[in-house]
């Protein structure tokens, strides 16, 4: 063999050395590239002093315990009579729809949620975000009136914030989720006005679009809105 030729044949090896070095080389380093991009970006967590308190979080549980301290809410048997007859009187508007969580219960020993004389809220399309009741809560939280909110359904995170305040007396709250064609009856017996959802939202909810009652008494079925004789007159 002449000399060209053994010459030809190693360059043509380690061209093909190089072309197979340059191709596994390339698609090591676009792995890395495409990892890079892919994963998160750094993050530095900070550090704590050695002399300082240890955080303090609320887990979902210590939310959803009563304070160490409750009021009494339990009913009197005698309440409990009251209530009974109040439930059985022509005047009291009853809907299929209870409450929308036992968290709501005020009275375990019956199984009652009861407010008296509260505000009711009543909603005309499903309550999505906290926001949209922001509004009512705001004006009834410092004269301590209690409100029921009624909607035809409340997204998960605006019934846990319900049921946590309720849990925590931070308020006096009730939910309920009726179906849409119980609120016109509902609102009439109580004077409210129903609240389209833009107006929740734009914070456009005045007092006289509340509605008020004497007595508010919700099971796990049904709900009893209990007019008090001056209300029945003027409604």
């Amino acid at each position: 063999m002449d000399l060209w030729q053994v010459g030809l044949i190693a360059l043509i090896v380690i061209g093909l050395g190089l072309v197979v070095f340059g191709a596994l080389w390339d698609r090591s380093r676009n792995r890395r590239r495409a990892a890079e991009m892919l994963a998160p970006p750094p993050r530095t967590i900070p550090q704590f002093r050695p002399d300082a308190p240890a955080p303090h979080y609320l887990s979902d549980l210590q939310a959803r315990r009563p304070p160490a301290d409750p009021k009494p809410t339990a009913l009197t048997a005698e309440d409990r009579e009251t209530i009974t007859r109040q439930i059985a009187d022509a005047q009291t508007v009853t809907i299929p729809a209870g409450y929308a969580s036992k968290d709501f219960v005020t009275d375990p020993a019956s199984g009652w949620a009861v407010l008296d004389r509260p505000a009711v809220l009543v909603c005309a399309d499903p309550v999505e975000t906290i926001r949209e009741l922001l509004t009512a809560l705001e004006q009834l939280i410092m004269s301590r009136t209690p409100l029921v909110v009624v909607a035809p359904s409340l997204g998960p995170e605006v019934l846990g914030t319900l049921e946590v305040n309720q849990i925590q007396r931070k308020m006096r709250l009730l939910a309920v989720t009726p179906a849409v064609t119980e609120l016109p009856a509902l609102a009439t017996a109580c004077g409210a006005t129903i609240m389209e959802r833009a107006d929740l939202r734009s914070g456009y909810v005045t007092p006289d679009q509340l509605g008020r009652c004497e007595r508010w008494v919700s099971t796990p079925k049904v709900s009893h809105v209990i007019i008090s004789a001056e209300i029945s007159q003027n409604a």
